[in-house]
This record gives structure tokens, sequence and C-alpha cells, in this order.
């Protein structure tokens, strides 16, 4: 429950994740490393430029931030962290939720949102990088998953390969067109923790 509530959000993006609670919440602190999201997302967001900042900052920097919230959490985000870091997932996961965690009020609660599949029928960690990022998360830091159906529903199915074939390149786009369905299957891994 997000009433009354301050946020936190890395990996803003858009402003996709922040409009689902945003109408709720007291304010929220928004936070990319791409100026160019960040210019999409104030746009998205102009109706709430009372009570939301969004500032540039990368993942790995999070520590530097001087802030208290209720909730912390980020959108597809973290695990772009951990795949560039691919050599230390452990080092960094710890690292991203300990600099998170010091972020939080007393009783705060912390929400990571991330990839477990598109175009899959079955949800999965699409690699080996992201399933230890995820099995980290849930067996030495004791975070919750739930696991949510994000179907992309378009107009047709050329629509659904010109789309997404740009985000996650020419194997998916050919596999769309070979499956010929306007619909995407897509699943995403809510993990949360209250501290």
């Amino acid at each position: 429950n997000f009433n009354n509530k301050s946020v936190v959000e890395f990996g803003v993006g858009t402003g996709r994740l922040t409009k689902l609670y945003i109408q709720q919440a007291k304010q929220a602190s928004c936070f990319d490393r791409s100026e160019h999201m960040l210019d999409k997302a104030k746009a998205n967001l102009e109706s709430f430029k009372g009570k939301t900042t969004l500032d540039i900052c990368d993942n790995n920097y999070i520590s530097r931030l001087n802030l208290k919230a209720d909730f912390i959490m980020e959108g597809w985000s973290f695990g772009h962290t951990v795949m560039e870091n691919a050599d230390k997932v452990f080092k960094i996961t710890d690292k991203l939720v300990s600099d998170c965690v010091s972020l939080l009020k007393k009783n705060g609660t912390m929400i990571i949102i991330e990839t477990l599949g598109t175009n899959t029928e079955k949800p999965a960690p699409p690699g080996e990088t992201l399933k230890v990022f995820y099995n980290h998360l849930e067996e030495k830091h004791n975070f919750k998953r739930i696991t949510i159906e994000t179907d992309y529903k378009f107009t047709t199915v050329h629509e659904a390969v010109r789309i997404l074939g740009f985000f996650f390149g020419e194997e998916t786009a050919k596999s769309i067109s070979e499956k010929n369905n306007a619909i995407v299957k897509e699943f995403t891994g809510i993990w949360y923790k209250k501290f």
C-alpha cells in the first residue's frame, strides 16, 4: 500500500512503473542513468511534477544518495547492472541490496522487478547470470518472489516483430514472426522484502 508513502525508484525509464503507484504515494524520487529516459519520464509524469523528482544516478552509485523512503524499488534495471558485472554477481547483488537498504526507513519495503522471459511459454531467468542473481536474492537475502504474466498485445504481428525485434534482437523478431501471433507472452518476477 503506497498510501501517503515516500518512494525511491531506480531505473525509472519512461515512468511506466511510477504511474502505477504515484497517485497514492506522497512523493517519489526517481533515478535513471540515461538523460534521454529521464526526459521521457518527465513528459509522462508531467501531471505529477509536484510530487516527483527525476535525477541522473547510475545504480553503482546509490550509496551516494542522501535520502530515506518507505519503499525502494526498481524495474528492469538492476538486471542490467548485474549483467554488466557478470564476473562478480554475488558482490554486485550484495552491494545493490545493502545500498538500497541504507535508504529505507524503519519497516520499509524493497521491491525488485525483473524479467522472467519474453516470447517464452513458461517463466525462467533468461540466462545463467540472471539465474544466479535471482537465486542470490532469494537464498541469501530472503526475498520472496511472485511471478506475473505481462504479455504484450500488439495490433499486428508485423508491429510485434518491429518493436520487440528492436528491443530484443533479430532472433526474437524471427521467432515472433514464425509464431505469427500479435500477442507475445512475457513473464515478470517481483521480489519483495520488508526490512
